[in-house]
């Protein structure tokens, strides 16, 4: 997996003993493997979120394959055949970091970032249901894309405008002298001008919208370091640049996934470590592990977090 423009070491830990069974991690917590996911590679298995209106469905996304998927983790040993597709794309992937790459729902419309098959462009845009998907508006082209440092990822303001994180090797990006987080209209034209909500980055995959805050874990090139922290929505006065986020004070880890955690703390997955870590802003840094984590991390209602772990997804009980 390409962050950051610099090809990393995968440092993986297994999501779970022998029989499938409950296990306790070197954390401590209860971890249990929600199902196996033995075709995915390190890198398919991104962008978890809980489902609207229920309480224990998460969907998320196979990044090559350019699915859609979800899964009840209240099913006692679920099966493939548990997995519900809700919506394939045809993406581009060559490279690292293409394919499908963010997903969100807006008043019941789910709006989705891919690389395109054809011309490799980001293209943010609102899919109908169904495999193949319908694409039923492109609401931006953000141009050509390398192979590494995309971006992608998508969340929701409390006002309703999407967020995307964009990395520094798009067009758009080397064309605006950054990465950025960036604010679309989900009913705007493919022609938009995006709002530059906070700038400066490196490849802005991690990050969340936590009530009026922006979470972002940034990864870091070259002698750079790794960056988190937070900006509040609703004052743009506010809105920092990377350079104003906190320095992590660690070892890299290569940030996949930002979650907000019970408790009112937000968690960090780590790609190179494999685990989720709480981040204490005062004194800003990383503190306790929650689980294992690779590649995305979802919340439930009950305070169950699910994460993708290197063999499939698995549930770290509250």
């Amino acid at each position: 997996m390409l962050l950051g423009g610099l090809t990393l070491a995968l440092v993986a830990v297994g999501c779970g003993d022998d029989d499938g069974g409950e296990r306790a991690d070197s954390g401590g917590a209860s971890v249990r493997t929600v199902i196996e996911l033995p075709d995915s590679q390190p890198g398919d298995v991104i962008a978890l979120r809980p489902a609207d209106g229920e309480s224990s469905v998460v969907e998320w996304i196979d990044r090559r394959n350019g699915t859609i998927r979800s899964i009840d983790v209240a099913v006692a040993d679920p099966s493939s055949d548990d997995i519900v597709v809700l919506a394939s794309l045809e993406v581009g992937t060559d490279g690292e970091q293409r394919g499908l790459l963010g997903h969100t729902v807006i008043d019941g419309v789910r709006y989705a970032a891919w690389t395109d098959s054809d011309t490799d462009h980001l293209l943010v845009g609102a899919l109908g249901d169904g495999a193949p998907a319908t694409i039923d508006r492109i609401i931006w082209d953000a141009g050509g894309t390398a192979g590494g440092a995309v971006g992608g990822h998508l969340d929701v303001t409390p006002d309703g405008q999407l967020v995307l994180g964009i990395g520094q090797l798009t067009d758009w990006a080397k064309d605006h002298g950054s990465g950025a987080m960036l604010g679309l209209d989900p009913a705007g034209p493919p022609d938009q001008d995006p709002v530059v909500l906070s700038d400066g980055y490196t490849n802005p995959f991690a990050f969340a919208v936590v009530a009026d805050q922006l979470w972002v874990a940034d990864n870091a090139v070259d002698d750079d370091t790794e960056r988190t922290g937070s900006f509040d929505l609703t004052d743009p006065s506010g809105r920092l640049d990377r350079s104003d986020l906190d320095a992590t004070g660690s070892s890299p880890r290569a940030p996949s996934a930002v979650i907000a955690v019970p408790g009112g703390d937000v968690a960090v997955c780590g790609f190179l470590d494999s685990e989720l870590r709480r981040w204490s802003t005062d004194p800003p840094g990383y503190g306790d592990v929650l689980g294992p984590c690779l590649t995305g991390a979802a919340a439930l209602p009950d305070g169950t977090i699910v994460t993708a772990t290197a063999d499939g997804l698995v549930a770290i009980a509250p």
